[in-house]
C-alpha cells in the first residue's frame, strides 16, 4: 500500500474521498457529483489500495460504520451519470468487472497488511474484524453492480466470494505458512460465520452456502487455513466457525452423492463458465440465399436464466 509504487496523485485523490466517505461527512451536491465521476472508472490499482488504507486507518481507532447504503448510492449515481441508468442489463460489462476487481484487490491489500499483525494485542483482533466487516458491507452495497445479476439479491459474503472466485488471478492460492497470517485466519472464520448465519443452505444458485461448497478456490483456501490452524494451535477446533462450515458442507454433499452430475451442478457450471459478465449479442453468419441467419441464445439472457433457475427449483 505504498503510494510511491503507484500514481501518487490519483492515490491521494481517492484516499481523500474514501476518508470522507468512511467518516460519513455530509457533502454538497457538487462534491457528490465529483465522487460519482471518480467512481465511474476505478480500474486503477491505486483505488483499492487507497480504500484498503482508509479501512486500516479507520479501524485502528473505532469500528467502521456501516457502508453498504453509502456505496449503493454512490455507485448507482456513478452508473446514472455515465450511462443514464442503473439497470444492470444496460450497464457495460467493463463497469461491472471493475467493481469486482475493486472488491478482490481490496481484500488482497487487507490480507497483506494483516498477515503481519500482532494478534497477541487485544486491539488487533478488533481492528482486523472491523476492516473485514466493512469490506463485506461494501460488497453487499454494490451487489447490483457486479457481473452476475442474480447476486443483487444475495449477501455481501456471497458477492465477495463470487468476485474472488471469478478473478483472473487467484489471491487465495498461496497462503503463507512462514508467519501466523492471522488476517486470513480471521477472515475465513468471519466468512464462515456469515455463511452459517444465512438460513439459505439449499443447493441453489442464490445460496452462499452452495457457492462455497462448489467453489474449488474457496474450498482449497479454507482447507489450507484449517490445516495451518491445527498445526499451529493443535486439534480440537470443532467450535471454530470454519470447522463447523466444513462439517456442514461435508454432510450436505454426502447426502446427495449424485448431485454433481445432476441438473443443478450442470447448470451452475454453465453459468459460471466465464469469469466476465456477458451481454446479449447477435452473431450473423454468411448464409446461402433463401436461408435466414440464426441468432444463438445468449448464455446469460434473462429468459434463459429464469428457465434454468426454475428447472433447478423443480429438481430440488
Amino acid at each position: 500500500m505504498n503510494p510511491s509504487a503507484c500514481n501518487a496523485e490519483r492515490w491521494s485523490l481517492y484516499k481523500g474521498m474514501f476518508e470522507d466517505l468512511v467518516r460519513g461527512d455530509e457533502v454538497s451536491t457538487d462534491t457528490s457529483n465529483m465522487r460519482a465521476n471518480l467512481m465511474i472508472d476505478i480500474r486503477w490499482t491505486e483505488v483499492p489500495r487507497a480504500f484498503a488504507r482508509c479501512l486500516v486507518d479507520a479501524s485502528q481507532t473505532t469500528t467502521v460504520r456501516p457502508l453498504a447504503r453509502d456505496f449503493e448510492q454512490l455507485v448507482g449515481q456513478a452508473a446514472t451519470v455515465a450511462f443514464g441508468t442503473r439497470s444492470h442489463a444496460q450497464i457495460p460489462s467493463w463497469f461491472l468487472q471493475n467493481y469486482e476487481c475493486f472488491l478482490v484487490l481490496t481484500l488482497y491489500e487487507l490480507f497483506v497488511r494483516f498477515d503481519h499483525a500482532d494478534c497477541e494485542e487485544p486491539y488487533a483482533h478488533c481492528m482486523m474484524a472491523s476492516a473485514f466487516d466493512a469490506l463485506l458491507d461494501v460488497a453487499e452495497g454494490i451487489r447490483s453492480y457486479v457481473g452476475l445479476h442474480y447476486l443483487s439479491g444475495c449477501t455481501g459474503a456471497h458477492v465477495l466470494m463470487s468476485a474472488v472466485a471469478n478473478a483472473k488471478h487467484d489471491i487465495l492460492k498461496k497462503v503463507p505458512r512462514m508467519w501466523p497470517n492471522y488476517g486470513r485466519q480471521l477472515f475465513v472464520d468471519m466468512l464462515a460465520r456469515r455463511i452459517l448465519d444465512d438460513p439459505n443452505h439449499a443447493l441453489e444458485a442464490e445460496s452462499a452456502f452452495c457457492f462455497f461448497a462448489r467453489s474449488e478456490r474457496w474450498r482449497a483456501f479454507a482447507k489450507t487455513c484449517h490445516e495451518i490452524g491445527e498445526a499451529r494451535w493443535g486439534p480440537g477446533n470443532e467450535e471454530r466457525d470454519l470447522s463447523k462450515l466444513l462439517t456442514k458442507v461435508s454432510e450436505a454433499t454426502a447426502r446427495k452423492p449424485s448431485a454433481e452430475p445432476g441438473l443443478f451442478f450442470l447448470a451452475s457450471e454453465f453459468l459460471d463458465a466465464d469469469a466476465s459478465p456477458e451481454r446479449v449479442t447477435k452473431v450473423t453468419r454468411a448464409t446461402a440465399i433463401g436461408k435466414a441467419a440464426r441468432t444463438p441464445i445468449a448464455k446469460r439472457s434473462v429468459p434463459f436464466l429464469r428457465l434454468v433457475r426454475r428447472l433447478i427449483s423443480d429438481a430440488e
